[in-house]
C-alpha cells in the first residue's frame, strides 16, 4: 500500500507540475516564433496555432482547449499569440505595398533605360546624318573650288585668245 500512496503522490505532484511546463513550452515557442528562429518548424512557417503547438512539441489540442467556463486554458498563451499574429500581418501588409511599390519603381527604371537605348539610337542616327552633311559640304566646297579654278582658266582663255586671235575678213582672203 505505501508504494500505490507514493505512486499517486508522485502523479499528483507530475500533473500540478504539468500546466507550468506546457506553459514554459508555449511562451518558449512564441519566442522562437516571434524572432524567427525556429527549432521544430522552420523559417518558413505558417503563422497559426497548429504550428505554435507543433513548435512547443505538445497536442494541439493543449493550445485550441477552453474550460468549461468558456475561457483558454492558457489565456496569455492565446492573447500572445493573436497579438503577434496581427503584428505580422501588419509586417506582412506593410512588405507587401513596399514590395508592390520596389516593384513599380522597377518598371520605371526599366521604361527609363528602354528611352535611354532609344535616345542613344537616335542621337546615334542623327551624328551619322550631320558627318554625311559634312562629307556632302565638304565635297561642295571643293566642287565650288574646282568651279571657280575652271572659271578663271575659261575667262584667260577667252581674254588671252583675244589678243592672239586676228579677225580675218573675206577680202583679206
Amino acid at each position: 500500500m505505501k508504494a500505490s500512496v507514493k505512486k499517486l503522490a508522485g502523479l499528483r505532484r507530475y500533473h500540478a507540475e504539468r500546466p507550468i511546463k506546457t506553459r514554459l513550452k508555449l511562451l518558449e515557442a512564441l519566442d522562437r516564433m516571434e524572432s524567427g528562429q525556429t527549432v521544430v518548424v522552420g523559417s518558413e512557417f505558417k503563422w497559426s496555432k497548429t504550428t505554435l503547438a507543433r513548435e512547443a512539441g505538445v497536442n494541439i489540442n493543449t493550445v485550441v482547449r477552453k474550460r468549461s467556463s468558456g475561457e483558454w486554458a492558457f489565456p496569455e498563451i492565446n492573447s500572445r499569440f493573436e497579438e503577434l499574429r496581427n503584428k505580422r500581418r501588419q509586417v506582412v501588409t506593410l512588405c507587401d505595398t513596399r514590395e508592390e511599390k520596389l516593384a513599380e519603381l522597377r518598371n520605371e527604371v526599366e521604361k527609363l533605360r528602354e528611352h535611354n537605348r532609344l535616345l542613344a539610337l537616335e542621337i546615334n542616327r542623327i551624328g551619322q546624318q550631320i558627318l554625311a552633311e559634312r562629307e556632302r559640304a565638304e565635297r561642295m566646297a571643293v566642287y565650288e573650288r574646282q568651279n571657280t579654278s575652271l572659271r578663271e582658266e575659261i575667262s584667260r582663255i577667252q581674254d588671252g585668245g583675244r589678243d592672239s586671235l586676228r579677225v580675218v575678213t573675206r577680202h583679206e582672203g
